[in-house]
């Protein structure tokens, strides 16, 4: 573009010099005549002209008026003359843009095509500029290529139009994907190139991937650069110092579909670690050193060990005040006997304390409820691990989707820090009025006032009206998760539900309940608390016409209403990093459900459930879950409630049984068909929770794989079956949705392990209201 204003100014220079003889001498402009505008109004020309009516203008002033219209970026050519004393100046307006039409883009929309036009001032309305259409189409070409698409061919043609206007028309062969066919590492000696492979995210898709799952085969720079990284990083932690990578050979078939590499290496000696020293001050005693440093004289060489050791010591020397370590490891390398010693060179530097912490971000909640959360204070000393701890306890709160905290320095001292946390809040406080549909339950008309921040103050209200076949429950709870300054919760509940276990092929009753509890939740440290709450609950049991005769002892026993005063006690030790989709962390709870002495019927439930979740890379987690419940009668009472017994299969339990279905059967042969439930309960998931392809940027989208196991039945021989002990499972995939009318959860289960009778359902979902 430059090139061309430069010969459009020097042609206009000559045409000046050429014109002197018009005004050898200066004279006083009397008129400034304007010719060859089309769109463009003369006052925009008369703006940037440095000239005016009544003032003098002479030869010298020309080169500069040419050179200030061209660089306006309005006009094609600009000349200049003088009639008298009028100063003529003659143009040609550059045309504009008055149609964009774009073809052939499938894999980038329209709008997001027009969106990076319309950034480089290529738009609609817009003075057209050869120089940037160039530019963009070379950009959309490595955007294509960046994903694959290396046979891309972008080709930008204009149209003129009436009214000085053209028509761009940008049309994309996408071409097919390139893909990788082989990958060859050359010079390898230490390791087969089988393990060196196993490395590398780039190569030929295997027999058993997934097209929408694995896109090894897609080869682009960036990721290759990430691979010859992940090669090195391999050979530095095994001690190969000296490790290169001498070249990488990337060829192309002529039609652009097929690629192949080559990375030829030089692995170098390995070296093993020799003495390993600490300098400076750390302040840190030597029980503290010995457990964040995780080199040791003999060991082979690791790079992550030694990062992680250097990470360790900030952390520790960190919580002492000092936010401005630097630790720097010195290598003192024995070429003789292959070692390298290492001096953990710790400047702390000055120790500074917390000036003033700012939250940014929090549109809708107050600021004391999320200073609360903040195990870092204002006028104390700087703790890495207390500014990691309050992040992990803002991102745990349900209305926040994410946080960060900033050090920022203090101008003009050296010793304090402001932090900034800033708050992304998340929807939480909510009316809906929605419907959705359950498998097991058929229809959901749902009512839900739900305020997890109540008016901002952190307070949790929810009240909510659920109708389907199966359920009627109506409930109002409150919670206020700091009764007390020091974090002690209290709750109230009170609720009415009614439950027809017929409607949902379970048995041949329903069952009627109402009540109300107050609850509290006691912290015991950053990680444990323990979770108390007592109530009363009056319960009706309506027989149906065919109920089990196992039923039908049990309402002639107990009869079939029963004043219950329930009592619940739970520890619980959560170390998650957020509460939605958790990527790291553990969380185990104990429970002890029971019936106080008054109570018409005695029986306690004792059950465990947790889940550990393992990062596997930034994107991906493995979970393990598992939950075990054992019941008890005691008393008057011979055996455990049918209707509070336990039951496994569906959604939350074994996925690909039906919902309940997986628990002991009457055994009258009248009434096989009936779902008693057991007194035992235990079930497993193993679980590999991912973004969805092509949506990995959606918020509260997940994707799995997944393997549960469980079953549910009773201890006594007597009353249960081999066939109902034994353990089911099943192995599928499953989606999760955080949707604005309520979670949903699609799932695809073939049981893996199962026996005859089993009501077995590949497909689940829910959708609506979580029951």
């Amino acid at each position: 573009m430059m090139k061309k204003q430069t010969l459009g100014i020097s042609i206009a220079s000559c045409l000046v010099v050429l014109a002197q003889t018009a005004w050898a001498a200066a004279f006083v402009v009397r008129d400034i005549e304007v010719n060859g505008l089309e769109r463009i109004p003369a006052g925009t020309v008369l703006n940037y002209l440095p000239a005016r009516v009544g003032q003098p203008f002479d030869d010298g002033q020309s080169s500069e008026a040419v050179k200030a219209l061209f660089q306006t970026g309005l006009f094609e050519d600009v000349k200049l003359a003088r009639r008298g004393d009028v100063l003529v100046v003659n143009v040609v307006e550059r045309p504009a843009i008055g149609e964009i039409n774009i073809k052939g883009n499938r894999k980038i929309p329209s709008d997001k095509l027009m969106e990076v036009l319309k950034l480089r001032n290529v738009g609609k309305g817009d003075t057209l500029d050869k120089a940037a259409l160039l530019s963009i189409q070379q950009e959309l070409e490595q955007q294509y290529q960046a994903m694959g698409h290396y046979a891309v061919d972008v080709n930008t043609t204009l149209e003129a139009l009436p009214r000085n206007r053209v028509a761009v028309n940008i049309n994309i062969n996408e071409g097919n994907v390139s893909r990788i066919q082989k990958v060859k590492i050359v010079g390898n000696k230490a390791f087969p190139e089988s393990v060196l492979l196993k490395q590398l995210e780039s190569g030929p898709r295997g027999p058993f991937s997934v097209p929408l799952l694995s896109d090894s085969d897609k080869y682009s720079k960036e990721k290759l650069i990430g691979d010859l990284d992940s090669l090195t990083s391999f050979y530095r932690d095994r001690g190969y110092l000296n490790f290169k990578i001498t070249s990488t050979e990337v060829s192309m078939t002529p039609d652009k579909k097929d690629i192949y590499l080559t990375v030829g290496i030089v692995e170098g000696e390995q070296y093993r670690i020799g003495d390993v020293k600490v300098a400076g001050n750390p302040g840190l005693s030597q029980e503290q050193l010995a457990q964040a440093i995780k080199i040791q004289k003999g060991q082979v060489f690791s790079q992550k060990a030694l990062e992680e050791t250097r990470k360790n010591l900030e952390a520790k020397v960190g919580s002492q005040g000092y936010a401005f370590t630097k630790i720097n490891a010195v290598p003192d390398f024995d070429e003789a006997n292959k070692q390298v010693g290492i001096t953990l060179a710790i400047d702390t530097g000055r120790r500074t304390y917390v000036r003033r912490i700012d939250i940014r971000g929090n549109n809708r909640t107050k600021d004391e409820v999320y200073r609360r959360e903040l195990r870092q204070l204002e006028s104390s000393w700087f703790s890495k691990e207390q500014v990691e701890r309050s992040k992990v306890r803002l991102e745990r709160l349900p209305y926040v989707e994410e946080a960060s905290i900033e050090a920022e320095p203090v101008a003009g001292t050296e010793d304090q820090i402001d932090l900034i946390v800033t708050v992304k809040e998340r929807s939480s406080n909510q009316f809906r009025v929605g419907a959705g549909y359950s498998q097991s339950q058929g229809v959901l008309f749902n009512i839900n006032l739900n305020q997890e921040n109540f008016m901002g103050t952190g307070k949790q209200v929810d009240i909510n009206v659920d109708n389907s076949k199966v359920n009627k429950n109506y409930n109002i709870s409150y919670t206020n998760p700091y009764y007390t300054p020091d974090g002690i919760s209290r709750g109230f509940s009170t609720y009415y539900s009614k439950y027809d276990a017929e409607a949902e092929d379970i048995s041949s009753y329903a069952s009627n309940r109402y009540g109300g509890s107050v609850n509290y939740t006691i912290p015991l440290s950053e990680h444990d608390s323990v979770y108390v709450s007592g109530g009363a609950e009056k319960r009706e049991i309506v027989l149906g016409a065919d109920a089990a005769q196992e039923i039908q002892d049990f309402v002639t026993d107990n009869g079939k209403e029963y004043t219950q005063i329930p009592v619940s006690v739970s520890y619980v030790h959560d170390t998650r990093n957020r509460t939605v989709f958790p990527n790291e962390g553990q969380r185990h709870r104990v429970s002890l459900q029971a019936a106080a002495p008054g109570s018409d019927l005695q029986y306690q439930k004792l059950s465990y459930d947790g889940a550990v979740y393992v990062p596997v890379t930034d994107d991906v987690t493995f979970a393990a879950k598992g939950k075990i419940g054992v019941a008890n009668a005691s008393g008057k009472t011979t055996e455990v409630p049918f209707f509070d017994r336990y039951y496994a299969g569906g959604i939350g339990s074994v996925r690909g049984f039906e919902q309940s279905t997986l628990a002991p059967r009457s055994k009258d042969a009248a009434h096989s068909d009936q779902i008693l439930g057991g007194d035992t309960l235990a079930t497993a998931t193993a679980e590999l929770q991912f973004p969805v392809p092509g949506a990995s940027d959606v918020k509260g989208l997940k994707m799995s794989a997944f393997v549960d196991a469980g079953n549910a039945y009773n201890r006594s021989g007597s009353s249960s079956t081999g066939d109902e002990k034994a353990i089911r499972a099943a192995a599928g995939l499953g989606i999760t949705w955080l949707s604005p009318i309520g979670p949903l959860e699609v799932s695809y289960a073939k049981p893996i392990s199962s026996k005859d009778g089993d009501q077995e359902q590949a497909v689940q979902f829910s959708i609506g209201a979580s029951f």
